[in-house]
């Protein structure tokens, strides 16, 4: 792959090359259009372990789309593609799946959930040098709820607000609860799909309220239940982000091909720090690119 140092920053197509940009990236990348056509990668004998590893590809894509549902709407603080992270952690749990061809094997996120513990959003600013307090937390998963608890903090000693950040003159803490189901082969229609269908149906956030970044805090619960409600408490607001939001049963205990495992449904409970901006008409808005996150805990 080559990129393109400088030639006043083109993007788009010139004949036989393709010039486009990367999130994370500040160069221009480019490369060669051709290649098999469409048809013959889809028939032709010769790319069988190709149509393989795209069948596998696809259903690490979709797990990575369940992991990114369960924090939805607040991956804008991300200074990185999280998608190539989240696919790449997929594609890593799928080759432990030794009882299944190349091709068919299952994606038990719930064997290797722990792997998603501390999931940092930034790579030039971790969450943890960001946000100088410590937060606790309670996940359960029987209830499918979870409490962070945030101490209260004086935001010149709570906050690291070098670089850009000091632009902002506000800030909250949201915190975001969901649901990631392993992915399993239907042999039907050769697609993969979640052991239980709650792809995309299982998430809330709960956000403080807005605080001036030369103030301070004070010490709160931030409270999230899948099966609940939304309700406004003490100032804190519980979003219900979409009609996603209600799952009417608890998680469930799965029947699978591996005994040592007695589920396939994970929760996972993310917080990140945003700072926002008025907009013209004096709301506050988070602004994007700016902040850190961080995955909590995954129970």
């Amino acid at each position: 792959m080559a990129r393109v140092k400088n030639l006043d920053q083109i993007t788009g197509n010139l004949k036989n090359l393709s010039f486009y940009t990367r999130k994370g990236s500040d160069g221009i990348i480019v490369r060669t259009k051709g290649g098999a056509t469409k048809e013959k990668i889809k028939r032709d004998p010769a790319f069988a372990g190709l149509r393989k590893a795209n069948k596998e590809f696809g259903g690490c894509s979709k797990m990575g789309k369940q992991i990114r549902m369960a924090f939805y709407g607040l991956g804008h603080v991300a200074d990185y593609n999280l998608s190539a992270v989240l696919n790449r952690l997929a594609k890593d749990i799928q080759k432990t799946d030794s009882l299944h061809p190349a091709g068919e094997r299952d994606i038990r996120f719930s064997a290797y959930r722990f792997l998603l513990k501390g999931f940092d959003f930034g790579r030039t600013t971790r969450f943890a040098s960001l946000l100088r307090v410590p937060l606790s937390y309670n996940l359960v998963r029987q209830k499918q709820e979870a409490v962070l608890q945030i101490p209260a903090f004086a935001c010149s000693f709570g906050l690291n607000m070098q670089d850009t950040r000091a632009a902002y003159s506000y800030f909250r803490i949201t915190a975001a609860l969901g649901i990631v189901t392993d992915m399993t082969l239907n042999p039907q229609n050769q697609q993969y799909e979640p052991v239980h269908d709650k792809l995309g149906q299982g998430y809330r956030t709960c956000s403080t309220e807005w605080y001036s970044t030369a103030g301070s805090v004070p010490e709160q619960e931030l409270s999230l239940l899948l099966l609940a409600e939304s309700a406004t408490s003490g100032g804190v607001t519980q979003q219900t982000t979409s009609e996603r939001v209600t799952l009417s049963d608890p998680l469930t205990i799965a029947e699978n091909p591996y005994p040592i495992f007695d589920d396939s449904d994970s929760l996972v409970l993310t917080v990140v720090l945003e700072f926002g901006a008025p907009d013209a008409f004096g709301h506050i808005m988070p602004v994007r690119g700016v902040g850190g996150g961080m995955v909590l805990g995954v129970e």
